[in-house]
């Protein structure tokens, strides 16, 4: 639960942040929308999530070796300073990127997609949130 929580916000605060660097010109055009106000859609899919998985990844690899039950006794912190001085605190992060990428890059293209179809059958003013 905490990991999603600090994945979530980590992928708003991205969101907010990539809006704020396409209207200051930090973004190549390519990857931004028609009105040039933020990312296209699966660009900020893609690029935020795969920010808040770099983000959170390390905690991640702790959690998961505290679960495996291999490294009884050993508490959190100790882990963390074992990973950083072995190297390892971002191993298999590459293929966990490579599939955020096409799953939320995807994702928010489908969500980008229905929200504005949505609101032109209701007829409601779209107020994006993200």
């Amino acid at each position: 639960m905490t990991r999603n929580t600090i994945l979530f916000a980590s992928f708003i605060i991205y969101i907010d942040l990539s809006k704020q660097a396409v209207v200051a010109g930090s973004i190549p055009k390519f990857l931004c929308n028609e009105d040039l106000s933020g990312l296209s859609p699966f660009a900020k899919g893609a690029i935020c999530s795969n920010l808040a998985w770099i983000t959170c990844f390390p905690l991640d690899v702790i959690k998961t070796q505290r679960q495996s039950g291999n490294y009884d006794g050993s508490g959190g912190l100790s882990l963390l300073k074992k990973n950083f001085q072995k190297g390892v605190l971002f191993r298999g992060l590459i293929p966990g990127l490579f599939r955020s990428t096409i799953a939320n890059g995807t994702s928010m293209v489908v969500y980008e997609f229905v929200h504005s179809h949505l609101s032109k059958i209701f007829a409601v003013e779209r107020k994006d949130m993200v």
